[in-house]
């Protein structure tokens, strides 16, 4: 899968389990793309073509129309933005990312860790 970071997500911590895992993973500064609006990232990735999002955005799914993607997004939902709170929840995208259909946007918070 090619994975696309958000830049509340650029720590190389956060990275580094999914390139473990066979994902290609770009940041949004990598790409060139920091401070781009929401919708215009999101129509970006797309285009590019990333097959996921990941973002820490909890309020991504009410500001834009998500359902109209051809792009999987995760949003995190930790406690805290520290890489620290973040980590547990990445490493359980794994699970998910291969089962999502395109244009769905799947929740990843602390009671995804209790099946761990």
């Amino acid at each position: 899968m090619f994975i696309l970071l958000d830049e509340n997500l650029l720590s190389k911590k956060l990275k580094k389990p999914l390139v473990d895992a066979g994902h290609l993973v770009q940041n949004v500064e990598e790409m060139g793309w920091r401070g781009v609006k929401d919708r215009e990232l999101l129509a970006l990735a797309e285009a590019h073509p990333f097959d996921v999002f990941i973002t820490a955005d909890k309020n991504l799914p009410y500001q834009q129309n998500l359902r109209e993607l051809t792009l999987q997004v995760v949003v995190l939902d930790a406690l805290s933005m520290r890489p620290d709170y973040l980590l547990p929840l990445i490493t359980k995208i794994n699970d998910c990312v291969l089962i999502l259909n395109r244009g769905y946007l799947h929740t990843i918070d602390k009671t995804a860790l209790l099946s761990v």
